[in-house]
């Protein structure tokens, strides 16, 4: 069972088969033993029937792929990926259990509710004052709690008054100042529209002191959270809708420019995937990191140098969507140039975009993220990075912050323009000037 076949309906004796297969080679080397809790389960349940796959019962694998949240580091982990002969890719074998569940059993209105981000987004939007404020309330999260399954302590990123979006067309007109020569595209994702704005505004400051010419189209979610659910259909439709928007721009010579990983992979990896073709291959190769676009200009002599604040110490965490794209460091060589001390702290955050806000999965969340606080505090740091907002709020709530004074955890970029001298506020323009 190779490549699509792992997305197509398939047979369930087909997919078990497949499974056993998978099993018996990841039963005989457990290099990924401590990724995740798939496999914490898989290896244990394993051990329960003396290492005999076979006798696995079919709640096993239903619960292995629950459990997964497609962080897919057990992808670079894994020394069977394609080439080799074996070809494992145990992240879209967990995708095709989730499909097929989800065939056979149905979706919970709560899961297909959560990958509504950009209903969602909307929605707190547009009621941003009284939605951060029921869900500061203990009686709201309770009544969520039971009703939803969302747990009750699971912390929120508030929802902004103004989407970044606005900000954009208030402040920015169609496109910012800049040469022709570099032009970018701003995929700011549904996370930055809605709530972290901040890292939306200061990517437009930082590439703006670069010169580079912007412009932020209002595009829809990019799909990842429906690989919860296992919904490939409609990530598909998503990358189609994706291509018809970006292709205008693609065509004129704009890079596209993502300052949130899930939402980098998804055009680099995921589009490709799913849909094959000349299309998502073209914005695969023309899709960069914000800092792995900087980096890009810096190996060209282009990044402006200039950094009157050096950040200091950075105990910095590397979201695992960010290691799957096989760019390097980008983060961290970026706040070096700025002068900032970096610590790499390479440990999942454990949240995921919807799994560690199910009741189910809350308390394993943490402890994923307490592995990564206890490396953060073994470092001396006066700041706390990760690319990742939802990791950036995981570590917070798991105890970082308060190893660096209480400093929220800030992306690479929200240093990196505190480093140039701009404004936080996000350098506020008359639109008529």
């Amino acid at each position: 069972m190779k490549g699509l076949r792992l997305i197509n309906p398939i047979e369930r004796s087909q997919l078990g088969k497949e499974t056993q297969r998978v099993y018996e080679i990841c039963d005989g080397c457990r290099r990924c033993f401590n990724l995740c809790p798939s496999f914490n389960t898989l290896f244990d349940r394993i051990d329960a029937q003396e290492s005999d796959v076979s006798k696995l019962a079919p709640a096993d694998f239903e619960q292995v792929a629950h459990e997964c949240y497609y962080c897919k580091l057990c992808f670079n982990h894994c020394p069977y990926t394609p080439p080799h002969q074996y070809e494992i890719d145990f992240p879209r074998l967990m995708l095709a259990w989730k499909k097929q569940l989800a065939a056979e059993k149905g979706v919970r209105w709560r899961d297909r509710l959560l990958t509504k981000t950009d209903l969602i987004g909307a929605a707190g939007s547009l009621a941003a004052p009284i939605a951060n404020w029921m869900m500061e309330r203990r009686w709201v999260r309770a009544v969520l709690d039971r009703l939803l399954g969302l747990h009750r302590d699971r912390q929120m990123l508030p929802f902004a008054r103004e989407t970044f979006v606005r900000w954009w067309r208030r402040t920015r007109r169609a496109a910012s100042s800049g040469s022709a020569e570099r032009k970018v595209v701003l995929f700011a994702s549904c996370l930055v529209n809605y709530q972290a704005t901040d890292v939306g505004k200061a990517t437009v400051q930082v590439l703006e002191k670069n010169k580079i010419r912007v412009v932020v189209p209002e595009l829809r979610c990019c799909g990842m959270p429906a690989f919860d659910i296992g919904d490939t259909g409609a990530i598909v439709k998503t990358a189609k809708a994706m291509i018809r928007g970006l292709r205008p721009w693609l065509d004129d010579g704009y890079d596209v420019v993502v300052p949130v990983p899930s939402c980098s992979l998804m055009f680099k990896r995921e589009y490709p995937y799913l849909l094959p073709g000349d299309d998502t291959a073209q914005l695969a190769q023309r899709t960069f990191d914000v800092c792995e676009y900087l980096m890009r200009l810096k190996r060209e002599g282009e990044l402006a140098m200039d950094f009157p604040r050096k950040p200091g110490r950075v105990a910095y965490q590397v979201p695992c969507h960010l290691r799957d794209q096989n760019i390097g460091l980008k983060s961290k060589d970026l706040m070096e140039c700025a002068g900032a001390q970096v610590e790499v702290i390479e440990r999942c955050s454990g949240h995921d975009g919807t799994w560690a806000a199910k009741t189910e999965f809350f308390d394993l969340s943490m402890s994923i993220a307490g592995k990564a606080v206890r490396d953060i505090r073994k470092a001396p740091a006066d700041l706390i990075a990760s690319d990742c907002p939802l990791a950036g709020l995981q570590l917070d709530q798991a105890g970082a912050s308060a190893h660096a004074g209480g400093t929220r955890t800030l992306h690479p970029i929200q240093i990196i323009r505190d480093a140039y001298g701009l404004p936080s506020s996000g350098c506020e323009r008359d639109p008529d000037a």
